[in-house]
C-alpha cells in the first residue's frame, strides 16, 4: 500500500509524516488535536505549551478510557442477550446451559 506523504503542524511543532492513512483523515487528526491543545491553554493560563500538550494527552487518554469501558460494558450486555436468547439461566457464578429434557412429554396442542 501507498504511503502518502504530509506535513503537519502539532502544537506549533512542524511533523513530516508518512501514512497510509488518507490525507483528509490526518487533517482532521491535525485539526482534533490542535483545537485540543488551544483548549488546555485557554483552561491553563500560564503553562508552557508543551504542558499543556501534555494535559490536552491526558484529557484525550481519559476520554479513550471512557468510551472503551463504555464499549466493553455494551459487549458484555450483548453477550448477555445472546445467552438469554438461547435460554440459558444467569446464576451467581455466570450461565449455566439449558437443561434439556429429551424424554418429557410435550402437552398436545389445544388442550
Amino acid at each position: 500500500m501507498e504511503r502518502n506523504r504530509i506535513s503537519v503542524n502539532l502544537a506549533g511543532q512542524e511533523f513530516r509524516i508518512a501514512s497510509v492513512s488518507d490525507p483528509e483523515y490526518l487533517r482532521s487528526l491535525e485539526e482534533d488535536l490542535n483545537r485540543r491543545v488551544r483548549k488546555a491553554k485557554e483552561k491553563y493560563r500560564g503553562e508552557s505549551a508543551s504542558r499543556c500538550v501534555l494535559l490536552a494527552m491526558l484529557e484525550m487518554e481519559d476520554e479513550l478510557k471512557r468510551l472503551s469501558n463504555e464499549v466493553n460494558s455494551v459487549d458484555r450486555k450483548i453477550e448477555e442477550l445472546k445467552r438469554v436468547r438461547m435460554g440459558e439461566k444467569r446464576t451467581e457464578s455466570g450461565f449455566e446451559a439449558p437443561v434439556k429434557r429429551p424424554f418429557e412429554r410435550k402437552k398436545p396442542v389445544g388442550v
